[in-house]
């Protein structure tokens, strides 16, 4: 049942439109933010970084085809999944461990992002899921 409202949760964040947040343009860059992605503008749930492990791939393109990064918001996982959920993102990540290992390394491929996150003591093999906003700003998810 765990499973099924993972995968129902999933879904229902992949058909939601992705606006630009206006607020989160305005924060400053090296602000640590466990409630409000960059990505969405809304509440960071369960499927929210599901959406992006689920999104890796395309997201390594992306980080790698940047140029200019807005500013970096990271997220850590902890602070939104409990329990139960903690089974499902575990099994989204060990999926999808390939890809994320490609978004780590294009984001250590790209010395803009990278010193963005580096300021702000991530380690990049902490890093689960990444998505960017329509402005450039870039959200991690971290362990």
């Amino acid at each position: 049942m765990k499973h099924a409202r993972a995968i129902a949760i999933v879904i229902a964040s992949a058909t939601l439109a992705v606006p630009a947040a206006a607020e989160d343009a305005a924060k400053p860059a090296a602000q640590v933010d466990s409630s409000i992605t960059a990505s969405t503008g809304a509440k960071a749930d369960l499927g929210t970084v599901m959406s992006a492990i689920e999104a890796s791939r395309s997201t390594a393109t992306a980080i790698q085809a940047m140029t200019t990064v807005g500013s970096v918001h990271v997220v850590k996982v902890s602070d939104i999944v409990n329990g139960g959920d903690k089974q499902a993102l575990d099994k989204a990540v060990s999926d999808n461990e390939a890809d994320i290992t490609g978004v780590q390394a294009a984001i250590m491929a790209n010395s803009a992002l990278k010193k963005q996150i580096d300021a702000q003591t991530v380690g990049i093999s902490a890093i689960v899921a990444a998505s960017i906003a329509a402005d450039g700003a870039v959200t991690v998810f971290v362990r």
